[in-house]
């Protein structure tokens, strides 16, 4: 009723875009279509987002095993390359045997055996490894595996006396560990003082 004065005071033209935003208010049924209608958009774009997740994560695993075959197909390319270059170096040991069997001359054979070694070292090379010299140095796990001791005087202690197996570095780190002899002190006679 207080309404009503309120727009019997207001010029009429007022009164009657009062009445009718008052009469437009949602009701409680437009709210709930309102909501229904939200909802149902919310579970599309849910759907929608599922749908992208599971192609995003579809398109990442195609994408890992075509890396996994490329990455796999390089490498083989790479291991063909070493082992056509390496065939001249099999050619050149299989000429070198040929030409020892009934030879008298044993300095030939030799001098082939030392081509075809500057041979490997410089297809070696060519892939940054490189031949570790060890002897007379001191020993060092990261570069060095110890496979025997040697008792001698005349070395320091923990020194490398022997190349078991020579070691190789790639670029300057440790490719293929050297296997080496070590010098160790000998053991101090005993005493024949102490025994008497």
């Amino acid at each position: 009723m207080h309404k009503k004065r309120e727009h019997e005071k207001l010029n009429p033209e007022m009164a009657a875009d009062i009445a009718e935003t008052e009469g437009a208010m949602p009701t409680e049924i437009d709210e709930a279509s309102a909501l229904r209608a939200q909802l149902a958009q919310c579970q599309q774009e849910l759907a929608e987002s599922k749908n992208t997740l599971l192609r995003a994560h579809a398109d990442f695993d195609n994408f890992r095993k075509r890396m996994r075959a490329e990455r796999d197909q390089e490498f083989s390319r790479g291991s063909d390359r070493v082992i056509s270059e390496l065939l001249p170096v099999v050619d050149d040991l299989e000429r070198a045997l040929a030409a020892s069997n009934g030879a008298e001359n044993t300095g030939s054979f030799r001098q082939g055996i030392e081509l075809i070694n500057r041979q490997i070292n410089n297809l070696l090379g060519r892939y940054g490894i490189t031949a570790m010299t060890v002897e007379g140095q001191p020993f060092d796990p990261k570069y060095h595996d110890a496979v025997a001791r040697v008792e001698i005087a005349s070395h320091p202690e923990h020194t490398i006396i022997g190349e078991v197996q020579r070691g190789y570095l790639k670029n300057g780190e440790v490719f293929r560990p050297a296997k080496v002899a070590v010098s160790v002190k000998p053991d101090a006679p005993e005493d024949e003082s102490l025994n008497g």
